[in-house]
């Protein structure tokens, strides 16, 4: 039987996430689908569990080893992946697996088109007041549409043809925020990219989330990436680290201080959470291309 589609997932030492995030994407796979794991040499239990559900067939292909981060790894499944689409899952966010199968069939359907993307929530765990915020970037996908102007949008939503990654090429190993620098290329590229105008993934914000440990450097390397695609000149150059220092230091304060409260929101109970948001009726949604 060939393979329709490849769920890719990297991983390092988040064992207390998949042991929730995978039994819900082992469920949701097909038959016609395969779940490709790359786990970085974790040392928490990790590479056991996971080698425990290859041996039971649970996940198709799995390797634990080593590597150089997100972007290697994922470039990784990428090659490894035997599914004619492949897509992006993480290890701590929560999916619309009814909303991938939609997206799946537009694919299949459409072999012209190199990438889909879509819109998300944004979910942070904390105990004050914990809300849902879209992110919405049909917007600038329509602008892109029009005049073509390069734009991010959220690495969660990306689905890739595996045809197309000699077009696309693979994550930039150099860079922490793969998928800011990802998507810039890609549209600023000739690829085909369509848009689906429904919700398919809630991204909880946690202490382990690379936003979060990493924003001051995602905040320096899309001031890069504007520069290089958009030839824009940054509003605040990160040069003058004393005054960004200043600027920032409440935005720290606030995203620590929420994430890190002791008694914050378990990881299971937001990730059911991001489940019931992100629901399961799709039916007036569609696709622009």
């Amino acid at each position: 039987m060939s393979i329709s589609l490849s769920y890719v997932l990297t991983t390092y030492n988040k064992l207390e996430y998949i042991k929730v995030t995978l039994p819900v994407l082992i469920n949701a796979c097909q038959t016609d689908e395969e779940i490709v794991v790359i786990d970085g040499g974790s040392n928490d239990g990790s590479a056991e569990f996971l080698q425990d559900l290859h041996q039971q067939g649970k996940i198709h292909q799995f390797i634990s080893e080593r590597d150089k981060g997100e972007s290697h790894g994922t470039n990784k499944a990428f090659l490894m992946a035997r599914g004619e689409v492949i897509e992006i899952i993480t290890d701590d966010d929560a999916y619309s697996f009814p909303a991938i199968q939609r997206c799946k069939q537009f694919m299949l359907d459409n072999p012209d088109i190199d990438v889909l993307g879509c819109d998300g929530y944004s979910y942070m765990i904390s105990n004050e007041n914990p809300e849902f915020s879209l992110n919405p970037f049909i917007g600038n996908y329509k602008r892109w549409q029009q005049e073509h102007v390069p734009f991010f949008f959220c690495g969660l939503s990306l689905m890739l043809r595996k045809g197309s990654l000699p077009i696309l090429g693979l994550f930039n190993t150099s860079v922490r925020m793969i998928d800011v620098e990802y998507t810039m290329r890609i549209t600023a590229s000739k690829c085909k990219l369509a848009w689906f105008t429904g919700v398919c993934f809630v991204n909880i914000a946690n202490e382990n989330s690379n936003s979060i440990k990493w924003w001051k450097l995602s905040m320096i390397e899309r001031e890069k990436m504007d520069f290089m695609y958009l030839d824009r000149l940054p509003l605040i150059q990160f040069k003058n680290r004393d005054r960004i220092k200043n600027i920032f230091r409440p935005v720290k304060r606030m995203l620590f201080g929420k994430i890190r409260n002791h008694n914050r929101m378990d990881f299971p109970t937001a990730f059911a959470n991001a489940r019931n948001k992100i629901g399961s009726d799709f039916s007036s949604d569609s696709f622009l291309k």
